[in-house]
Order: structure tokens, then C-alpha cells, then sequence
């Protein structure tokens, strides 16, 4: 006689399926570290599957930097990202389409957005999505401990965070901070 071990599946902690409980990057945050994704810097990709969002990485023409769609038939949201942009970059990209997800799905199903800060976005939906991309990306806590006990050099703050340069000068100025360094 022969046993034979069947295959189980680990079940993954299940993503709030009512995502009313989340409503800001706060809650996006403390709902990835209950869920064992690193938060510091964050694992923003981990955070969108576990999310259930599918995730494609493909080139896209000029300043296209990602979309967010849901599938019609089958309800699942589908986020593309632009693979030929740098990683920092395309984090940013992915907390941004989060903040979409977060914030507008339940009154919108597609979000396309093209580089953000840089096109002096005026739209009040993209900018509050760049805004959560920042808080996401960049907490406010994490971010002045970084810079009283470790470094308020741009570089190093933008280094340690994986984001840009330009996001960790926007962010410093969205808190009050001023000055060459940070």
C-alpha cells in the first residue's frame, strides 16, 4: 500500500474583502505589518497581491507610468506598471495606483497616470493619490526618526526608503522641513 501526500495550499491571510476599514495610508500600513509585509522600507508589491490585485510589469510609451483597471467580467483589479522605469520609480507608481484603489474604486474602475510630481498635476484625484503614495511610501514617524537618528541627507533618506530624490524633497516639504539637506 502506497500513501501519497496530498498537496495543501498555505492559505494566505485573506485581504478585507469590504476595503471601507481601510481608508488611508495609515491603515494600509499597520494592515501590511499585521499581515507580516515588511513595512520599512515597504514591500509595496507583496502589499498590492496581497490586496488581490494582479500585477504586470511591461514597457509603456513616453511618460505613461501606470494604470489600475478592474476587469469587468471578472471583477479582478489588474495594475500595469512601466518596466522601463527605474524601481524606485515604478514603487511609487504602485503606491500612487494604491491610493486609487483606496480611495476612488468604489466610484471609478480605471485609473491610467502618467509621471506624477513632474507634470504639475493639478487634478485634485491625482494629486491626493500622489499624496497617499508619499505617506505610504515615506510615514511621517519613520521618516523624521530617519532623519534625527540617521541621516536628513536627501540621497540617504531616498536610499534607505527606495524612492526618488524628488519624492523625499516633496515629502520633507509637505512635514515643514526646509533647508538644503532635508
Amino acid at each position: 500500500m502506497a500513501f501519497i501526500k496530498r498537496k495543501t495550499a498555505v492559505k494566505p491571510v485573506e485581504a478585507p474583502r469590504d476595503y471601507s476599514e481601510l481608508e488611508n495610508a495609515g491603515d494600509l500600513l499597520n494592515f501590511a505589518a499585521k499581515n507580516k509585509i515588511r513595512t520599512e522600507p515597504l514591500d509595496i508589491s507583496s502589499l498590492a497581491q496581497l490586496l488581490g490585485i494582479k500585477m504586470i510589469f511591461e514597457p509603456m510609451d513616453g511618460d505613461d507610468s501606470g494604470s489600475l483597471k478592474k476587469n469587468k467580467k471578472t471583477g479582478e483589479w489588474v495594475m500595469k506598471v512601466n518596466s522601463l522605469h527605474h524601481p524606485n520609480r515604478q514603487r511609487f507608481t504602485i503606491a500612487h495606483e494604491l491610493g486609487h484603489f483606496i480611495n476612488d474604486s468604489a466610484n471609478q474602475d480605471e485609473f491610467s497616470d502618467t509621471v506624477f510630481f513632474r507634470n504639475g498635476e493639478s487634478n485634485p484625484m491625482e494629486v491626493a493619490a500622489n499624496r497617499f503614495a508619499a505617506e505610504l511610501l515615506l510615514p511621517e514617524e519613520s521618516f523624521r526618526k530617519y532623519i534625527e537618528y540617521t541621516s536628513s541627507k536627501v540621497e540617504d533618506i531616498a536610499d534607505y526608503f527606495h524612492v526618488s530624490s524628488l519624492a523625499v524633497r516633496i515629502r520633507a516639504k509637505q512635514l515643514g522641513y526646509t533647508g538644503h539637506n532635508v
